[in-house]
Parts: C-alpha cells; sequence; structure tokens
C-alpha cells in the first residue's frame, strides 16, 4: 500500500507534464496558423484531462480551432460541455462568444446576437468585451436580423453606445426596405442624436436623406397580443386569425401589418402602443385582447388619438368602449347580455318581479349587478338575491331562502288584502305548512351561470326545492350540457348571448373554419378569439375601403357588420348584436320578437 502511492503520484505528474506538452505544441501549431494540427493534439488533453486545468485550456483551444476549421457541430458540442461545466472559468467569455459565433452560424442569429450582447453587460475584461462588440457589430451589420427582433435586444441589453446605434441604424434600414418611412426617419433620427462613432452618423445622415421625398411610407395596423406569458395561446390565435384577414383583404401589400406582446400586462400594453405611435404610421389597433390592457390603451388613444381606431376583439368589461369615439369592442359585454335579457324578460314576458341566484366570483357579480340595475330601470323590482358556490350538489339552503323570502312577500299581501293592521303578522301553523309543501312562484329567476352545465343543475335543483317560475340566463347557458343535464326542465327558459347563427348552418362560420384549417393546419379554438380577431382586423379593412377621410367615423358609420358568429352592431362602440335563445322540446331556438301570448 505504501508503494502504490508514490507510483500514482508519479503517473499523475507524468500525465499533468505530458498534457502540458501537447498544449505548448498546439498552441505553437495554432500560432503558425496550423489548426488542423493543432486538433489532434488538443483532443487528447480534451478528453483525458477534461476536469483539470489542461482540460479547461484545451476545451478553449479546441472549440476556436473547430471554429477556425468552419467545423460547427463539433465547436457546439466542446463550448456547450465546457460553458454546462465550469461554470466560474476565466476562459468563460472566450467560449460564451465562440458558442454565440457557432450560433449565429448555424442560423440561430437572435439566439447568438443575444448572447453577445449578454458578454458586453456581464464582463469586466477589456479584452473580451473589445472582441464580442467587434463581432456583434459585424454580425447586425449583415443585416441578419428583422426590425421587430433587433429592437427586442435593444429593449434587452442597451449596453454600449456604438452596439445601441447599430442596433437603431439597422431597425431604421429593415423599415425603410419594408417602406414604413415614418418608422425609418424615428430610427435614423435615434442614431444622429447619440455620441457615436462618425461613419455610424454619417450612413444614418444619408439614410434620412435618401427618405427626403418617401412620404410617411405604408399604413400600418398595430396589432397588441400577448404573445409570452400565461395567455400566450391565446395571443397566437388572436394574431393567426389577423394574418388570415390581412391575406384575404387584397391589401397585404399596401398595409402593414405591426405585431407587439403585452404579455397581457396594461403597461406594457401602452408602452408598445405609444412607441408604435411615435415610430411607424399607425392607422388603426387591433387589441389588446384582455379587458385591462384594453381600457389602458383605449384610454390613451380615446384622449390623445381620436382619429386611430381601437378595437378590442375579446375584452368583455363594461366602459372600454366610453374611453373614447374611436374605441370599440367586438365582443359583447357582460352589461349588454345583462341588460338584453333584462329587457326581454319586462318588455316581452311581462316579468316585474325577479330573485336573482349569483355565482361567486368576478363572472356572477358583474352579470347580476347589470341586471339588477337593468331590471329596475325598466321598472322591475329584484326581490330576492342569493349567491351560491358553482359544482357544489346541493342547493337546498340557498333554495329554502329564496322560498323563505317569497313566502313573507306573499304573506304581506295576503295581510294587506284582509286588511290587517300588522302587515307581517304570521300564522306559525299556516307557515310551517306552506313551507313544507307549497310550491313557490316567483315570475323571473336570473341565474347567471357560467357554463350551461351548472345553468341545468340549477333549475333541476330549483324544481326540486319546489320553486317555479321563468328561469332567465346569459351566454354562460349555451351548449348541450343544459339540455342533458336540466332535461325537459329547461324548457320554456330564456338566456341571452351574442348574436349567434344557432345550428350547424353557419356558413360564415363554416368557411371561416375551412379557411383556418387550410392557412394554419388546425381547427379555430372553440374560444372564439382567432374568429373575433378575423372579424376586428376586417372591419378595418372594410372601413378602409369606404375611402373616408376619417376611419373612426367609417367604423362607427358601419352599421350592422357580418362577422363569423353573427352579427356586429356598434353602438357608442360597443357591440350590441345580442339574441335570445329558449329551449323549445329539448332544442334551442332563437326568438324573434316578443312570443306570442
Amino acid at each position: 500500500m505504501k508503494r502504490i502511492l508514490p507510483l500514482v503520484l508519479a503517473a499523475g505528474l507524468a500525465t499533468t507534464i505530458f498534457a502540458q506538452d501537447d498544449l505548448s505544441q498546439a498552441k505553437s501549431l495554432i500560432q503558425n496558423g496550423n489548426c488542423a494540427e493543432a486538433i489532434t493534439q488538443l483532443q487528447k488533453v480534451y478528453k483525458s484531462n477534461f476536469r483539470k486545468s489542461s482540460g479547461e485550456k484545451a476545451a478553449v483551444m479546441l472549440t476556436e480551432c473547430y471554429l477556425r476549421q468552419h467545423n460547427r457541430e463539433e465547436a457546439e458540442n466542446v463550448s456547450s460541455r465546457f460553458l454546462e461545466y465550469y461554470v466560474k472559468s476565466d476562459y468563460r467569455e472566450r467560449v460564451e462568444l465562440a458558442h454565440a459565433i457557432v450560433s449565429v452560424e448555424s442560423g440561430r442569429v437572435y439566439e447568438g446576437v443575444e448572447s453577445m450582447l449578454r458578454i458586453l453587460a456581464y464582463s469586466k475584461n477589456p479584452a473580451a468585451r473589445s472582441r464580442a462588440k467587434d463581432v456583434v457589430i459585424q454580425t447586425l451589420a449583415a443585416s441578419l436580423l428583422n426590425a421587430d427582433q433587433l429592437q427586442a435586444l435593444l429593449e434587452k441589453f442597451p449596453v454600449d453606445k456604438d452596439v445601441i446605434g447599430w442596433m437603431q441604424l439597422q431597425i431604421g434600414r429593415e423599415c425603410q426596405n419594408a417602406k414604413r418611412y415614418r418608422a425609418a426617419r424615428y430610427w435614423y433620427k435615434k442614431v444622429l442624436a447619440a455620441d457615436v462613432a462618425e461613419n455610424l452618423s454619417n450612413t444614418a445622415k444619408k439614410g434620412m436623406e435618401s427618405l427626403e421625398d418617401a412620404g410617411a411610407g405604408k399604413p400600418t395596423i398595430l396589432v397588441l397580443a400577448p404573445l409570452s406569458g400565461d395567455f400566450a395561446e391565446f395571443g397566437a390565435a388572436a394574431i393567426q386569425g389577423v394574418i388570415l384577414a390581412h391575406e384575404q383583404s387584397g391589401l397585404k401589400g399596401k398595409v402593414n401589418i405591426r405585431v407587439a406582446d403585452t404579455r397581457a400586462d396594461a403597461s406594457q400594453a401602452l408602452l408598445r402602443t405609444q412607441q408604435a405611435v411615435n415610430q411607424d404610421s399607425i392607422i388603426a389597433v387591433v387589441g389588446p385582447i384582455m379587458s385591462a390592457p384594453a381600457a389602458t390603451v383605449g384610454a390613451w388613444l380615446g384622449s390623445n388619438f381620436q382619429n386611430i381606431p381601437m378595437l378590442t376583439p375579446t375584452a368583455t368589461d363594461d366602459g372600454i368602449a366610453k374611453m373614447g369615439p374611436n374605441v370599440f369592442q367586438v365582443n359583447i359585454t357582460m352589461d349588454n347580455l345583462a341588460q338584453s335579457i333584462a329587457d326581454f324578460a319586462v318588455k316581452c314576458l311581462g316579468i316585474r318581479e325577479f330573485a336573482v341566484m349569483s355565482p361567486l366570483g368576478d363572472y356572477g357579480s358583474s352579470m347580476s349587478q347589470s341586471f339588477t340595475q337593468a331590471v329596475e330601470r325598466r321598472g322591475g323590482n329584484v326581490i330576492a338575491f342569493r349567491n351560491y358556490e358553482e359544482g357544489r350538489p346541493d342547493y337546498k339552503t340557498e333554495f329554502n331562502l329564496l322560498r323563505d323570502v317569497r313566502y313573507k312577500q306573499l304573506n304581506r299581501r295576503k295581510n294587506i288584502a284582509r286588511g290587517a293592521s300588522d302587515l307581517d303578522a304570521v300564522n306559525a301553523k299556516e307557515r310551517m305548512l306552506s313551507m313544507r309543501d307549497s310550491t313557490f312562484n316567483i315570475p323571473g329567476i336570473f341565474i347567471p351561470a357560467t357554463n350551461p352545465e351548472d345553468a341545468g343543475a340549477m333549475v333541476s335543483q330549483a324544481a326540486f326545492n319546489k320553486i317555479s317560475g321563468t328561469f332567465l340566463g346569459t351566454s354562460g347557458w349555451y351548449g348541450r350540457e343544459l339540455l342533458v343535464q336540466g332535461k325537459r326542465l329547461v324548457d320554456s327558459s330564456y338566456f341571452s348571448v351574442p348574436a349567434l347563427d344557432m345550428g350547424r348552418d353557419n356558413d360564415a362560420l363554416k368557411k371561416f373554419s375551412d379557411e383556418f384549417k387550410e392557412r394554419w393546419g388546425a381547427e379555430p379554438g372553440e374560444d372564439k378569439v382567432s374568429g373575433l380577431s378575423y372579424d376586428a382586423a376586417n372591419i378595418v379593412f372594410t372601413a378602409l375601403s369606404k375611402g373616408s377621410n376619417s376611419l373612426t367615423n367609417a367604423i362607427n358609420n358601419l352599421g350592422t357588420y357580418r362577422g363569423v358568429y353573427g352579427d356586429i352592431k356598434f353602438k357608442r362602440g360597443a357591440n350590441t348584436a345580442t339574441k335570445i335563445v329558449t329551449v323549445v322540446k329539448g332544442k334551442f331556438e332563437t326568438v324573434d320578437g316578443c312570443p306570442a301570448k
């Protein structure tokens, strides 16, 4: 055992000496421009001593030699292994830069430039920074990135004034090539206003001079959607709908589409809108698709740029369209749905007394509040209100409370008819029998369930708990599950929906679905985001074809627009095209006008 240890140490020392000899030979070969032979020496050290200092150095030189030999696959393999293992190496910047160059040469230009900019952001090594700066400027000058990619990098890594200047110059060039002349001027001016190298400044000056007689360039439609984060799937669907409409419009070469990622954040959406309006000839905005960002952007545009219409395809919060005469909501708001069923119940069904069973949550709260206000404005009255939690198997307590409220009301009326002095006097025995055996009729029972299965269950539970009346709801009711869960008990109920074409004979929807699948290889989602975004874009294109001096006025005067899912009709910016649906013998039917009495 005592003799083995010195032998092991001697062998390790010999290995280290041999590795150093190989490294020295490889370095000499590289200096003489002979990378091919150096690779053989370096591979031996790299494979046998990777975890040691000699292997670390060998990996660095090997990566750079593979790059010189244009062996990208091996260069990427060695550099990737090095970067994963040597987290704190003194040579890390060199290998990161080599890895970034491999990415660019392999076609992953954005990824490569991003890595180079990251080196500039964190490195304290002047030599590494200088090399990274030279390479990133060479890559930018090759015009391998589009304007959106360049702007994203500019925002993420504002690391060096000359690199920033080159990115701004290239954005200007890309915009000029796309005939976005206003945007090109904006970026050239940015370069000219900065303290950058003379050649860079002169290039930007020439760009400005070339645009003297170019005008504003192509008009641009800004599309605001979340392309990253939790709602990216909806954002992608919105973009697909807009692009399809653009390709079909005949305006593809005449109108640009500019896409901006809102991340479903109000402040981000406003920032992107302000950037686009300042930089481009924005004539209309499609989006945002979420209510909070839509309200924020709508307020800014409504106050400052009423000539630029904004059409949010899917936002349903009330009041967004009130932000300005140029703000439009393509989707039906919850307020309009609630008002529609309230109007129908009071005017057509003659109902004046209502109970509200409201599911807990924002949807139920908003619908119930709008319905109550609409009923009261029409001379009706909500006589009982109860919250409930959707999905529970039993609501006996909630319905018993409604029965109790209704009993007290009917009892007071009976006492009035009798001429009793105490209108709240109760016969205990009579009350006990009534609460035990009687079915209480409440003329209108509004249940803004969020889904058809729950709506059917609530109607069934109401009947089981001896409450009768005309059941009312909104778009959450529409679905086959209502008929399955509610069976014949949901016959003669009524609910409001957006102006959908009922059944399978919706030619507009079928046409859109076929065209969407042909273009994108998949059916449009049931969430309707792609279809409503398609409609929003087409409304802009239709208004453009009118040749009006004001696109905002043209949309306001458009009348009824035939959309994918039905009619769209704006009143003070909000889509008011709703329909009333009823159930007749287990089938959905639309109600045109008031039913015959």
